[in-house]
């Protein structure tokens, strides 16, 4: 006989017991709303869980909470966070010399001219065929003295000229390393062609360049500092974080 008030049908299998706070469920049974997930079960989403842990049990192709997804950062990026276009590793406040530079280029012009003018005057003494000799000579030296002292001299003394010496400035690559013997003797050799016309639109270049590089600095790639700012090659820095593109 029923006691207690029971109803005298069947209990049917899979409904809970009558016990507060526990929930009954058939092995193998998947799982349905209001039920505990463990792992093995088909558990759905608001499954309870225990106190403190979060609910594991997702389906096949998604990933928990607080972990990225395989295969990389979402929206179909490669690489780094900091992925993006290489900025130059030097302050540009260190190129603000641009007073200096033309104080420094009438120094270097002075000293320059003083030694080719006794260059010539020495090679320039003979008549006639030794007189022609002597002035094809004189070229050859002049030249390699222009290469000598706009190029070999600076790179010899860290990318300064006399001239930058006296001026606290030297070159440097807009890399951030330090000039080479090309890029020197690149940057200066819009000094002889058209030197009057070369010179004012290198002026104008120049004040108009984020890095005050003037019309040789844009052809050689290099850049003119402060003495203070040794050449370092730089490092691997970018702008634009998130920002997926070539380096």
């Amino acid at each position: 006989m029923p006691q207690g008030g029971e109803s005298d049908q069947p209990r049917e299998t899979g409904q809970q017991t009558d016990t507060p706070g526990q929930q009954w469920q058939a092995p193998g049974q998947s799982g349905v709303p209001g039920q505990s997930g463990t792992a093995g079960q088909g558990g759905i989403p608001n499954q309870a869980a225990p106190p403190g842990q979060p609910w594991t049990n997702e389906p096949q192709g998604q990933y928990q909470y607080g972990a990225p997804p395989q295969g990389g950062m979402g929206g179909g990026q490669q690489g780094g966070p900091m992925a993006g276009r290489p900025i130059s590793p030097v302050n540009e406040i260190e190129t603000r010399v641009t007073g200096r530079r033309v104080v420094q280029y009438i120094i270097d012009i002075i000293i320059y001219g003083i030694v080719g003018s006794l260059i010539s005057f020495a090679l320039n003494q003979g008549h006639g065929v030794l007189g022609a000799v002597l002035l094809l000579v004189d070229v050859v030296v002049l030249i390699a003295w222009y290469v000598i002292y706009w190029a070999a001299i600076p790179a010899r003394r860290n990318g300064q000229t006399l001239g930058m010496s006296v001026m606290g400035i030297r070159v440097i690559s807009a890399s951030g390393g330090p000039a080479s013997l090309g890029q020197l003797a690149g940057r200066s050799i819009l000094l002889v062609l058209f030197p009057p016309a070369s010179l004012l639109v290198g002026f104008i270049v120049i004040l108009c360049s984020r890095y005050r590089q003037r019309t040789g600095d844009h052809m050689a790639g290099t850049m003119v500092v402060r003495a203070a700012v040794q050449p370092m090659p730089a490092q691997q820095q970018y702008a634009g974080a998130g920002q997926a593109g070539p380096i």
